[in-house]
């Protein structure tokens, strides 16, 4: 019988029961390589544990399997003693299990204990920092002394910067002995678990779906290989990212990394989250980057840093997409762009009368783009002197917020976050009484806002945040590779991640 290829990927599993981690491990049917870390420590119950595993592992088709029994003191469930936790690993190793994770607390805490204990499983030696990422290397040299297969060494990454101290971490332990894995956890490290191949992990942890991950920062196996590709990644793949301090939850990965697929560019886009910009520069220049979004907060602090600005991305004061070419910083802003596009589709821009509810990034870039387009600007706000400040540098007028649904206008855009998820009840202003022919809600989630759908009730044109996020992607994509994107590919993608999203 042939040799199954080693997996690279094992999925986490926390079951209550070990019938629960037979229904997962079966619900992922899949043909290609996959390992599965049992979590025994979330098992409510360890009695009969070897034989009924044993059963489980030799009917199932995945050979590859971790034994993990994380005690409390680590960060993990099991809140027996450490004899005890070393009976269940040394059982679920006769079992079957290839692997057997132990952590270091653990192996510090028995002074007498052989790790032939584990035969015929290999040993994987632990290390966990869930308050953040010190100095490694000293941690992996005297974890490596021990007579294990494998060092893991997984830390909090407080910033991207984290990433880089797990990179170097890898480059410079690439091919000695024992192997080593490592990876930063919580928002700021999934750029580590995605790169993890890349930068010379043998294997990574993925989730078996969204909502449940066993550690900070971990993704679903579905995204590791239909988002992230991370299996082929290779030293050629060009980094994108998107940068800001929620970019964790950002659509933007699923609607780009499925462009570059769908075009064949060896690129991947990342989510960079941080609350500094200055530590996602020295991530993006360490690791090269091509280029990148710009999201909340930081659409004006990048303007400092640029080479180059389009001249409308200047008078808007704000920039949401940078592009490195020849060493030079050059910044766009695409949201302009997407309302003149998405608006041009229903109304003649030039002479219109539009309204937009707002006065924060996102209704400057309508309102400039708009004036640019011979629009007729009216600005409204709850806080009449940001409407007022935008307004006048806009060259638009300003309508009291109490006043603004008895107008009479082409168009209306909601560029608040009202009616966003979870507050999907409310709704920006009453149309009974606004007298308007387009309403545009810059809300994508959910995908029909209470101000969408009273509007569409109303018989009016309505134009989605679906429509407007695609739009400035796609024009995204086009700055960065040259070609036509495949906006159609994009909606579906952002579509899917909103309907997992929403699971």
């Amino acid at each position: 019988m042939a040799k199954s290829p080693s997996p690279r990927i094992f999925v986490s599993l926390a079951p209550q029961s070990l019938d629960a981690a037979e229904a997962h491990i079966e619900a992922l049917g899949t043909s290609a390589p996959l390992g599965f870390e049992l979590r025994l420590d979330y098992l409510r119950d360890h009695a009969g544990l070897e034989a009924e595993l044993h059963r489980i592992l030799s009917r199932l088709r995945y050979p590859q399997t971790i034994a993990t029994c994380r005690r409390v003191e680590a960060g993990g469930h099991f809140e027996g003693p450490v004899e005890k936790q070393v009976e269940i690993l040394a059982a679920a190793a006769r079992a079957g299990c290839q692997w057997v994770d132990i952590e270091i607390e653990s192996v510090n805490a028995l002074r007498k204990f052989s790790f032939k204990e584990f035969a015929p499983a290999k040993v994987i030696v632990s290390y966990h920092n869930y308050e953040n990422t010190p100095a490694l290397g000293a941690i992996y040299r005297r974890l490596s002394r021990l007579p294990v297969e494998a060092v893991k060494i997984a830390s909090r990454a407080r910033d991207l910067q984290d990433n880089l101290k797990v990179l170097n971490l890898l480059k410079a332990n690439r091919r000695r002995r024992p192997m080593l894995v490592a990876l930063a956890m919580g928002n700021s490290g999934i750029c580590s678990r995605v790169l993890a191949f890349q930068w010379g992990s043998p294997f990574t942890y993925a989730s078996i779906a969204n909502h449940n991950a066993v550690a900070s920062g971990q993704l679903a196996i579905e995204h590791m290989r239909s988002v992230y590709h991370v299996e082929h990644l290779d030293d050629r793949t060009q980094l994108y990212g998107v940068v800001g301090t929620h970019s964790s939850m950002s659509l933007s990965p699923a609607m780009q990394n499925t462009a570059f697929q769908a075009k064949r560019v060896n690129a991947l886009y990342l989510p960079c989250e941080t609350n500094r910009l200055s530590d996602f520069l020295k991530f993006a220049r360490t690791l090269k980057f091509a280029g990148f979004s710009i999201t909340m907060p930081f659409k004006q602090a990048i303007m400092r840093e640029l080479d180059w600005m389009d001249p409308l991305a200047a008078r808007i004061g704000a920039c949401n997409t940078v592009a490195i070419r020849h060493g030079k910083w050059m910044g766009w802003n695409t949201d302009s762009a997407a309302v003149v596009e998405v608006l041009t589709k229903r109304l003649r821009l030039p002479g219109s009368k539009i309204l937009i509810l707002g006065a924060g990034g996102a209704a400057r870039a309508a309102a400039y783009a708009l004036k640019a387009e011979g629009a007729q600007v009216l600005v409204t706000a709850r806080r009449e002197a940001a409407a007022r400040k935008l307004a006048r540098n806009a060259g638009a007028d300003v309508v009291p917020w109490e006043r603004a649904d008895n107008l009479d206008v082409d168009a209306v855009i909601n560029a608040t976050p009202v009616g966003m998820a979870p507050h999907t009840e409310a709704h920006p202003i009453d149309l009974a009484r606004l007298r308007t022919r387009v309403v545009f809600d810059m809300v994508y989630y959910p995908l029909e806002t209470r101000f969408l759908s009273e509007a569409r009730s109303r018989g009016l044109i309505t134009i989605s945040g679906l429509e407007m996020l695609v739009a400035q992607g796609a024009r995204q994509f086009e700055i960065w590779t040259g070609q036509s994107a495949p906006r159609a590919l994009m909606e579906q993608a952002v579509r899917q991640a909103l309907g997992h999203s929403g699971s």
